[in-house]
């Protein structure tokens, strides 16, 4: 299988965003139940009992979108051609459920609640896929013309 070529920078780039996005989502479950011990606190009443596990796989869809992040990784640090796939269907897909959400209640939130999602998810999304492409765009014309310059004859 033929690969990508070497850049340190695109590996940076997936590292980065894949990392944040899989702490983020690893890290859910712990921050719900700091959240819900202080409210349990502010009420003064015991919080409900916590399992990491059970609510990490309380949703499938986490640990389903953690590996396919992981996967897109070691996609990239093994140069795949698959790995523009592997690396921008997670955010392409976020973006269009954010984007059909959002037109679904645009008639019930207010103009603040609409600015805010998408500021704070759209905008970076979008942000996301742009970068990648960029990247990849890249990626894939160096190495059509390394192909290209393969085939043509030495002028020695």
């Amino acid at each position: 299988m033929r690969r990508l070529n070497v850049n340190y920078w695109r590996l940076g780039w997936v590292s980065l965003t894949n990392g944040a996005l899989i702490v983020l989502l690893l890290s859910g479950p712990i921050r719900a139940y700091n959240g819900q011990q202080l409210i349990s606190e502010g009420l003064r009443t015991t919080p409900p009992p916590f399992s990491y596990w059970k609510e990490l796989f309380a949703s499938p869809w986490v640990p389903v979108v953690v590996l396919v992040l992981l996967l897109g990784i070691v996609a990239e640090v093994r140069r795949t051609v698959l790995s523009p796939i592997v690396n921008l269907s997670p955010y392409v897909v976020w973006l269009i459920v954010a984007l059909w959400e959002r037109a679904r209640v645009a008639g019930e939130a207010t103009s603040q609640e609409l600015f805010l999602g998408k500021v704070l998810l759209i905008l970076p999304l979008a942000v996301v896929i742009v970068v990648d492409l960029v990247f990849y765009a890249f990626a894939f014309r160096r190495r059509q013309a390394e192909g290209s310059d393969a085939g043509l004859p030495s002028r020695a």
